[in-house]
């Protein structure tokens, strides 16, 4: 910040109690501006933290899926995909699960990739099954609940031997309407 002093037109004039008079007035209009940017700072602060959500506001998921354990063995027809999962409800209620087919878990997917991550499958789990005409009525109580899905998948690429594996897909009927999705692991596949 560049501030100008007035000075006299002829040096003569110059007096001591005038350059002294000058300082005062330079340090106080420093001292305001210092003030004057420190309130800005502070109005600026205080507006990007008020337009963030306080730690306890920011939602977390209160169902999430874990994948515990996962296999591939092949067959002279297909490669099966068993994929041992864990729900963990936290809702404050059961979950109602609504599908026109045999099971609580069949808005889930299974999604394969090769080990660099090249998407090899991405396969639902009712592929292979055949719907009802009336939706069944599954109930996920709170806390934990296990299940084993398999996926047949027909003509998975021979010359794979080792993948990662993942499951992403929905509670079918259910109120809870996110996403849900697994961590990934690596699995060799079994001959």
């Amino acid at each position: 910040m560049l501030i100008v002093l007035p000075f006299p037109a002829s040096p003569k004039s110059v007096g001591r109690g005038f350059i002294r008079n000058r300082i005062t007035e330079f340090h106080a209009m420093s001292f305001r501006s210092l003030r004057s940017i420190s309130s800005l700072v502070a109005v600026i602060a205080l507006v990007f933290v008020a337009s963030r959500p306080l730690s306890a506001d920011v939602p977390r998921p209160t169902v999430s899926l874990i994948l515990t354990k996962a296999s591939a063995q092949r067959s002279a027809i297909d490669t099966l995909f068993k994929c041992e999962v864990r729900l963990n409800n936290q809702t404050d209620n059961d979950l109602v699960v609504r599908s026109n087919f045999a099971f609580a878990f069949d808005g889930l997917e299974v999604v394969v990739t090769s080990i660099d991550g090249k998407m090899l499958i991405q396969q639902s789990h009712t592929v292979h099954q055949s719907p009802f005409l009336e939706p069944n009525t599954f109930y996920l109580p709170k806390g934990i609940t296990t299940s084993t899905l398999v996926f047949p998948v027909r003509d998975f690429p021979a010359e794979v031997t080792a993948i990662k594996i993942r499951l992403v897909g929905k509670l079918p009927g259910s109120e809870y309407q996110r996403i849900l999705s697994t961590e990934t692991l690596e699995i060799k596949i079994q001959p």
